[in-house]
This record gives structure tokens, sequence and C-alpha cells, in this order.
């Protein structure tokens, strides 16, 4: 009788403990699974080594370095007007028609003014002979550009190529001392200006590439220089020379600034990049080995920032390998210790 009872006391501690052992092993699981549930889920990415690159697009119209004034013969009405500002003109291409009528009684007034100019001219000498000569000249010359309009039948034509910068003149309006047009020249090369933050400053120089691009053709230039940008009060001017044989005043292009960066043992994501007190940092997976195997933990790794852009930044003398699987998004907060899991 004793020796069924104890061997009915020991079935039943062994009931126990087997029934102790799979309530642990359940509330294990159930609550790996609750924590499972918990835990951030995120993405991470490899260091590579290699540059770092800084890209400035923008569109430009292209300006030329060269202005030249258009002036016509003063008090005559205005007719017509052929072009406006930002057109493309070639030599021999109208501009304008004044009243060749009123060119014609005016030129006969000056032919008169001529005459009378040059009788005087004989009963005058020393200094008062020159200023008689200059009056001469001048006569001839308005005389010259008269008769010009009146065989055009009145109408202005171009004596340029490139682009109307400005036009100041109105019909029913006469014509003024001052230019009716300026007119930039077309050139063997020009300037182009391309507009940059302070912040895009940072990051090129002088010599730095730069593509000039139209309708799918282009060419490959250099900043020639970099200033601050006098008329906004802010940002930097940044020049580059393009050829004229390509391109001409008054085209629109799109110049794309090349910046790239030294070489770099680990570049990262900008994503990766943290900070704190201490200074930037990235969080690394570690594994971390616990009863039910092998779990993974956020480790902090402080780095060393070199050259960034929108996308990637270089690491100086970084501490990462390349097995480091480094965290660069997930769906809830991450710190330090946390443990994590891939998506």
């Amino acid at each position: 009788m004793r020796r069924f009872a104890g061997k009915r006391w020991t079935d039943c501690g062994i009931k126990a403990v087997m029934i102790f052992m799979a309530v642990v092993i359940v509330g294990t699981f159930v609550s790996r699974f609750a924590s499972s549930a918990l835990t951030p889920r995120v993405e991470t990415e490899y260091a590579v080594s290699g540059t770092v690159s800084m890209k400035v697009l923008q569109d430009v119209v292209i300006d030329g370095d060269k202005k030249t004034p258009v002036y016509i013969y003063p008090g005559l009405p205005t007719q017509e007007i052929f072009v406006s500002a930002g057109e493309k003109i070639n030599r021999g291409d109208p501009l304008m028609r004044v009243d060749v009528n009123m060119a014609r009684s005016v030129y006969l007034e000056k032919k008169l003014e001529q005459k009378s100019l040059k009788e005087q001219y004989w009963y005058t000498w020393g200094e008062e002979m020159d200023v008689m000569d200059d009056k001469i000249a001048v006569v001839d010359e308005q005389l010259q550009s008269l008769e010009k309009l009146m065989d055009d039948d009145g109408i202005v034509y171009s004596e340029l190529d490139g682009i109307i910068s400005e036009s100041r003149v109105d019909v029913g309006n006469k014509t003024e001392e001052s230019a009716a047009f300026v007119v930039t020249e077309k050139a063997d090369k020009y300037t182009i200006k391309i507009s940059v933050t302070e912040e895009q400053k940072r990051y090129i120089e002088k010599g730095d590439k730069v593509m000039v691009q139209q309708d799918g053709s282009g060419v490959n230039t250099e900043i020639s220089a970099i200033y601050s940008d006098a008329d906004s009060g802010q940002g930097y001017i940044v020049e580059a020379v393009i050829p004229g044989d390509i391109f001409e005043v008054g085209d629109s292009v799109l110049a794309e600034i090349s910046h790239q960066s030294e070489s770099y043992s680990s570049v990262v994501p900008v994503a990766a990049i943290r900070a704190d007190v201490s200074g930037s940092y990235v969080l690394v997976e570690r594994p971390k080995e616990n009863l039910l195997g092998t779990e993974y933990v956020a480790a902090k790794v402080y780095v060393t920032v070199g050259y960034t852009n929108n996308y990637d930044v270089g690491l100086k003398k970084s501490p990462l390998t390349s097995d480091d699987k480094i965290i660069v998004s997930s769906d809830k907060r991450v710190e330090a210790g946390d443990t994590v899991r891939e998506k």
C-alpha cells in the first residue's frame, strides 16, 4: 500500500513538473509573440565605399556680354514696330518704320543747313574753323542717316545678329535722341549665370563640371567663377563659358552643375544619420542570444560625417564594417538597446 502511494506521489510530481514546463514554454511563446507584435520593424542597408555627388539643375536663358544701342534719327513719327523685347533678329531684319515723308522734309532742311555752314566756313579762321568742321561733320552724318531712311521707304533694318534686349519705342511717338533698341549681339562664346543658394555653394567650387543641354544635345564646360549675388542680396552666382557656335543669345538651356567628393570607405543614406549631445551616429543591428534563440537589438555607432547631399553621406574614418546592417527606417521609434526585426 505504501509502495503504491509513493508511486502515485511520484507520478503526480512528474505531471506537475511537466505542466509547469508547459506553462513556462507556452507563456514564453505567448510573451514572445506579444513582444514580436510590439517590436519595431526596420529596414536596413549596408555601407558601401565610393564618392558622394552633388548636382544643381537650373534653366538658364543665354545672355550675351556685348549690348549695342540702335539709334534712329530723332523727331520722326513711328508708324510700325516689327520686333519686341526678347526676339531673335538677324542682320537685315526690319525693326521699325518711320514717317518717310517727314524724313524727306527734315532732309531738305538739313541740306539747306549744310549749304549755309559751308558758305560760313570761308569766313572763319583759327579755332572757329575747327568748330565749323565739327558742325559740318554732324550735319553730313545726319544727312546720310536720312538718305538711308528715304532709300528704304522709312524702314530701319538691323545691322546685327542677336536678340532685342530692350525696345524703347511706341507706335505714334516720335523717335528720340536716346536709343530706340538695345541689341545683345551674337558672339563666339557666352557666359551663362546660374543662381545657387548658400547651402549649395558649400558643395561646389571653381573647376567643377557643368553640362549645358538643349533639345537632347549639349556641351561640357566648367565653373569659371563664383561670387555673391549683389542684385538679389542673397545667394551666389556661378558662371560658366559656353561656345557660340552651338547656342545663341536667347536660347533656353538646362545647366547641370556636378561636384564629386573625395572617396570614402563608407557611404550611407542620409536617413541613417542621427545625432545626440555626443555627436552623429547610426543604429546597427547586433545579434543577442537568449533561451529561445537569437534576437537583434539596435546598437549605437558614432560616426564622423563628411560630404553629404540630399541622399547620401560620406563617413570619415568610419568604424562600420561591410557586415554591419544599418537601420535606415522603421515603423516605430527605435532607440539604442531596443529589440528590432527586419520587415
